[in-house]
């Protein structure tokens, strides 16, 4: 028996509602290393099918997104894990223009298939992420436009802001 799951897509000349102030990138002190080197956040192509765009992911929540997580550990636990083997977590906020687009649109914007789209929910489900903050872009998000960049320190439970030219420095 097939089972079919109807999906409803915005038409890709509406960007979805007006985008929040700021979006969130979230990623760790290793991925940050590669972002400072190259001037930007680029569209990932990991996991990507062929033929179709990458694009960079962002989320209009202000907390760890579940799904930047890079252990199969759901939970706290897994940003620990994430922590130790990453160099830290990143929260890099952004203009919320920068992805203007919301995830029922990834088919028409990346060409993603159904199948890929809804494997994507689920597991974005399964990890505790809301689907709804998740934004996108398939285009480059340079540096220029980073409002902040944050790494989460664990005693305190919050963010701290670090100053960019001096990491720039030391890389």
């Amino acid at each position: 028996m097939q089972i079919h799951v109807l999906i409803p897509i915005p038409h890709p000349t509406y960007p979805g509602p007006d985008p929040p102030e700021n979006i969130y990138h979230y990623t760790t002190g290793m991925k940050l290393r590669s972002i400072i080197n190259s001037g930007c956040i680029k569209p990932t192509t990991a996991k990507i099918e062929p033929n179709k765009k990458p694009v960079a992911w962002f989320s209009t929540q202000d907390q760890w997104e579940p799904t930047a997580t890079k252990v199969p550990i759901p939970g706290m636990a897994g940003q620990i894990a994430t922590a130790k083997a990453q160099s830290g977590l990143v929260r890099i906020t952004v203009p919320g223009t920068c992805a203007p687009y919301i995830f029922p649109q990834l088919p028409l914007i990346a060409g993603t298939s159904p199948q890929t789209y809804i494997g994507l929910l689920l597991s974005g489900l399964a990890l505790g992420s809301n689907p709804d903050t998740w934004r996108f872009t398939p285009t480059l998000v340079p540096t220029a436009l980073f409002r902040e960049v944050e790494f989460y320190d664990f005693a305190n439970n919050r963010w701290l802001a670090i100053d960019m030219a001096e990491l720039a420095c030391r890389n």
